[in-house]
């Protein structure tokens, strides 16, 4: 095995790799979660800062032990049509295994120079009251006892209002004394994070160190674009990030949940069900960048109005032409994952609001009829298809009930009233769709359904 990346080696990298100047001696920024996401979308934002990080791990310890032996430097490949380019970043000064020293992010919570809290810890965790709220409650509680100076908690997971939902997860764990002190030293601004980060795989790590001439297990790989919309409510001190801060973030969120994250969970269903692996091919069947073009034009755009100075339609052709790059080997069962906690933000809200438009739902019901085949659990070549969704279990037991008829199985979806919100659940004109094109899928594959749409 190669050298391992670490301070001593930047000097030694190629010259045409970017290298992180002066790093940081101590952490303002806490954040919750060590996924790919963040060391390709925050960890570079705040790399180009005097600020560090101290990344935190609820669980899994893999990624924050392979930085901790990097000493926190790891690389960013970005992919585009032409080519790669690659950096080392440097914003991560420590690393921290919530599971094992609890004890050490309540007093990292609570700590005066810790003074923005970031999260990216997937929409399912925010319901959980035992695991990251509890945290946050428990840590603020202990900065209110130590009349500690104010603190931002920053959620960047793709969810609508992501701010206020944090507050609303937190709040209710705190304790009169501290939820007073937390009204006056506490904020929960919202942002919108945008970038397209596979999950690294062997080619990512290979990839690093064909690039590095070291090797990199903590490496990452995304796609050019990048975009960062944050809320302009900071307690306190906050980092110099090359974001874009505005008194408005629902419109951009909307935005982006419809017309980025609602076509990125149609084209996975329809691409796992075809036995497509990744996005980009799924984009290139027969048909179905045409139905992704109607889809935002025709049901995603009347659904909304974009924040000022945006165009949905153009938007979405972005949105395409980013799908589209063969670079970025977006896997559809990756995106696939918690059908049931990401589709009433990306898919059933647009629904509910067509309906209150008076717009018809017909091609927006495909969408809907692909993942309830989705979950049934076969492809369309008879492939075993995971389930990766805290409800799965429910979700199978209720499609196994309604047995094989598709108005039945979509009945069996849309009556699952924890999903599906009352007005999408009682919409005559989206079931009868949504079953008439679950019967095509059901018959003639993904494939074939496409390309005769």
């Amino acid at each position: 095995m190669s050298e391992v990346l670490n301070n001593d080696l930047l000097k030694r990298l190629p010259g045409d790799v970017r290298v992180p100047g002066d790093r940081p001696g101590n952490a303002g920024v806490l954040h919750i979660g060590a996924g790919a996401f963040h060391r390709a979308h925050q960890a570079v934002y705040t790399d180009d800062t005097d600020w560090g990080i101290t990344v935190a791990a609820p669980r899994s310890r893999d990624v924050i032990d392979a930085l901790a032996a990097q000493d926190g430097l790891f690389s960013v490949a970005t992919l585009g049509p032409e080519g790669a380019s690659m950096r080392v970043v440097g914003a991560i000064v420590d690393t921290l295994h919530i599971a094992t020293e609890r004890e050490r992010a309540l007093d990292l919570i609570a700590a005066d120079t810790t003074h923005v809290v970031t999260l990216t810890v997937t929409e399912k965790a925010y319901r959980d009251p035992e695991g990251v709220p509890g945290l946050l409650a428990a840590g603020l509680a202990r900065r209110a006892a130590r009349g500690g100076p104010p603190l931002t908690i920053l959620c960047c997971d793709n969810l609508p209002d992501n701010g206020k939902t944090t507050r609303a997860a937190v709040e209710p764990l705190l304790d009169p004394a501290t939820r007073a002190w937390a009204d006056e030293h506490v904020t929960f601004p919202s942002s919108m994070v945008d970038r397209i980060v596979p999950a690294s795989t062997t080619a990512t790590y290979d990839r690093a160190l064909a690039g590095l001439g070291v090797t990199d297990l903590a490496a990452v790989e995304a796609e050019p674009f990048s975009q960062w919309v944050i809320e302009d409510d900071f307690a306190g001190p906050r980092p110099d990030w090359n974001a874009t801060f505005t008194n408005d973030v629902a419109g951009w969120e909307r935005l982006k949940l419809r017309t980025l994250n609602g076509v990125h969970s149609a084209l996975a269903y329809l691409g796992a069900l075809a036995d497509v692996e990744t996005i980009s091919e799924t984009l290139a069947l027969p048909g179905a960048e045409d139905f992704a073009r109607w889809l935002i034009s025709e049901q995603i755009a009347p659904s909304f109005a974009p924040p000022d100075g945006q165009d949905t339609v153009a938007y979405g052709e972005d949105v395409l032409e980013r799908f589209a790059n063969p670079g970025i080997r977006h896997r559809c069962l990756q995106i696939a994952m918690d059908g049931s906690q990401k589709l009433p933000q990306r898919l059933f809200a647009t629904i509910a609001d067509l309906a209150d438009a008076d717009v018809a739902r017909d091609l927006i019901a495909l969408p809907l009829a692909a993942w309830t085949r989705f979950c049934s659990g076969r492809s369309d070549a008879g492939a075993e298809l995971p389930l990766d969704d805290p409800l799965g279990d429910v979700i199978r037991r209720r499609l196994a009930a309604a047995g094989p008829d598709p108005a039945a199985r979509i009945d069996a979806i849309l009556g699952f009233r924890q999903i599906v919100p009352e007005p999408v659940a009682d919409d005559h004109q989206l079931r009868r769709a949504a079953a008439k094109w679950l019967r095509e899928l059901d018959r003639h594959g993904v494939a074939t359904t496409l390309e005769h749409l």
